[in-house]
């Protein structure tokens, strides 16, 4: 039993499956291909997790976070190109492992796969919706009621998220018909997108301040306690206050503004003196800080356009009232947590107690461009990698590339060098354009464009938001296209082995030659996620499954060339030695800077995996039935 699982597939067999009677069509040029590639990374990344990860975590180093982020892609696509070429068969980085590793590490990695693949279409549908309503809120003055566009986890009087829903359905139809078909749609859309990025940057270059990325002092970065006030209120009054439903509700609400004015009108007195007593304050400072405590204000009073008659001093509750009494309480949480939060931004490292002998580092790495320091940079890199797992799903279409030797690695390189100039490009702008403790973690790049349009009373800026919203829907649509009819050729691969019921999973339809079941399949589960299910935890999940993923493949390819150094390879991975050691240990830094919850979720996934394995896979094993 102990050597069936790790019994591996020879090259020649996987090279005989690509030529089988049931495989897929091949009608993907270096174009079709490198599109493809394009249209899985360009998405939530540039248009969502951009904004959230400059104002979070890393300040305007996000572009050093995407710069990371794309060494490490770099070191494994040359890994996956050269694996892509041997063997051009659907499965990724699955079918690598089953050729090397053998194949419970090759089940491992699938089922990892299904993970990567089914949240990353949560995550992005998600995100999708926020676009919608922000681009129906700009062109209609009108969005979807919020109790239809949240997950109940996320939102307590939500039902579920429509729009995420809503799309989902679509793109799962579209990819029933066929290949070729949605690689036409993905085409399109990866045409409007890439033409709203650019228009992003060159639109946006007008309109950069270089004095955000440079003379924003550390002291105005967001602190895990400020990040920490939207759970402490509802803390409060689920525990405090012992309320839930509808008066909870009501209750977050009311205090919601409160307890952010009060804590704004502390942070900025604080950053005051401190900057003052260090000769740092400036006329720029006294502004933005003078910003921060008019938006706390109009908030309170809840119109942004009242007269300004009242000081957030005059509008704070009395501290012998109960709300404010409230305030104390919840600030008082809110600390408690934030002391848990700084801790988590180290991840793992924090659970092995390295982080007490990197933090002096750390702080001697804070700047005003790195406000965070170098484990704001490393979390970024960690964060962002979920934009990246495009260049990963050209491998799972190589069994439909008509000349995968040569156009399966031009897809893969290509379309990794594209995207990430454009991301960097991207936050660049996005940076440059708004103070990083400002940008609308949301939908930052159309809210950048739009802020700046009511500022400016410009209705091109307008018009520009509009546009970019609408390139963002695009985007995301094709990252969901792409991810897929991924997950579904990962399900093809795993059930032609047996590992997977073949009556579902490695169905063809008769006429459209697609593995439908597998397809809709998919499309339920996954609607089910980003209807009902929080996506910012399903995000790291995303992340460190793809990590491993690539960390496998890297490990796949030294095997191999040690295994089998005579075997044909159209693609060479250069300096192999260096590149495949140094890709596993920086994918591992990076995995290492996630939290031990995303870990140990990765974990419970794969238990949930094991038992599938052993209870269907292993007896099913079409290799160890040959055998």
């Amino acid at each position: 039993m102990f050597k069936g699982l790790f019994a591996t597939k020879s090259l020649e067999m996987l090279q005989a499956e690509a030529a089988g009677e049931n495989r897929l069509r091949r009608i993907l040029g270096p174009i079709g291909l490198t599109s493809l590639g394009v249209g899985a990374i360009i998405g939530a990344g540039i248009f969502v997790m951009t904004g959230r990860v400059a104002a979070e975590d890393a300040g305007p180093a996000v572009m050093l976070s995407y710069a990371v982020a794309g060494v490490a892609c770099a070191l494994a696509a040359f890994c996956y190109a050269e694996f892509a070429a041997m063997a051009p068969v659907a499965g990724s980085a699955y079918t690598y492992a089953y050729a090397t590793l053998g194949e419970l590490m090759a089940w491992i990695i699938g089922w990892d796969l299904v993970l990567e693949y089914a949240m990353a279409g949560a995550t992005v549908a998600s995100a999708w919706s926020e676009y919608f309503n922000e681009l129906t809120s700009i062109l209609f003055n009108w969005k979807v009621p919020e109790y239809l566009s949240y997950d109940p986890f996320s939102r307590a009087d939500a039902i579920f998220n429509l729009p995420a829903v809503v799309i989902l359905v679509i793109v799962t139809a579209i990819l029933v018909v066929g290949i070729r078909e949605s690689a036409f749609s993905n085409t399109l859309l990866v045409v409007i997108k890439l033409g709203v990025v650019l228009f992003i940057i060159f639109a946006g270059i007008g309109y950069i301040t270089s004095s955000n990325w440079t003379s924003i002092p550390p002291q105005e970065r967001k602190t895990p306690e400020e990040l920490s006030l939207a759970s402490a209120v509802s803390d409060y009054a689920a525990d405090g206050e012992m309320l839930s439903g509808k008066a909870a509700d009501e209750r977050i609400k009311q205090l919601t503004p409160i307890v952010e004015g009060a804590f704004t009108q502390r942070r900025v007195k604080a950053i005051r003196e401190e900057l003052t007593a260090e000769g740092k304050f400036t006329v720029e400072t006294e502004k933005r800080l003078a910003a921060r405590l008019e938006n706390a204000r109009q908030a309170m009073e809840g119109d942004d356009k009242a007269p300004k008659d009242k000081s957030i001093e005059e509008l704070l509750p009395s501290p012998s009232s109960k709300d404010g009494k409230a305030v104390e309480d919840v600030l008082a949480r809110a600390k408690e947590t934030a002391k848990k939060k700084a801790v988590e931004k180290w991840g793992m490292i924090a659970e092995v107690g390295l982080n007490e002998y990197l933090a002096p580092f750390d702080e001697s790495t804070r700047s005003n461009f790195t406000p965070y320091g170098f484990s704001g940079i490393m979390l970024g890199a960690a964060l962002v990698f979920f934009a990246f797992i495009g260049f990963d799903s050209i491998s799972t279409h190589a069994e439909e590339a008509i000349n995968p030797q040569r156009d399966v690695p031009i897809g893969i390189l290509a379309s990794l060098l594209v995207c990430t100039v454009l991301y960097m490009g991207v936050s660049a702008v996005i940076t440059g354009m708004q103070p990083y403790p400002d940008i609308d973690t949301r939908a930052a790049v159309a809210a950048a464009f739009r802020q700046r349009a009511e500022i400016e009373q410009s209705g091109v800026l307008k018009a520009s938001a509009a546009l970019i919203a609408a390139g963002g829907l695009a985007g995301m649509t094709s990252v969901l296209l792409i991810t897929f009819l991924s997950q579904a050729r990962i399900f093809l691969a795993i059930s032609r082995d047996g590992l997977l019921p073949q009556r579902i999973f490695a169905a063809i339809h008769p006429k459209f030659r697609t593995p439908h079941v597998s397809t809709i399949v998919t499309g339920a589960v996954t609607a089910v996620f980003a209807a009902l299910t929080p996506i910012q935890d399903l995000e790291k999940m995303v992340n460190i499954g793809t990590l491993f993923a690539f960390i496998v493949v890297c490990a796949a390819v030294l095997i191999l060339r040690i295994k089998r150094p005579d075997a044909a390879r159209p693609f060479r991975c250069p300096a192999v030695y260096v590149v495949a050691p140094l890709g596993i240990l920086v994918n591992l830094a990076m995995m290492l800077f996630l939290p031990m919850a995303t870990w140990l979720r990765l974990v419970g996934w794969l238990a949930i995996g094991l038992v599938i394995y052993f209870a269907f896979g292993y007896r099913h094993s079409a290799l160890r039935q040959q055998n």
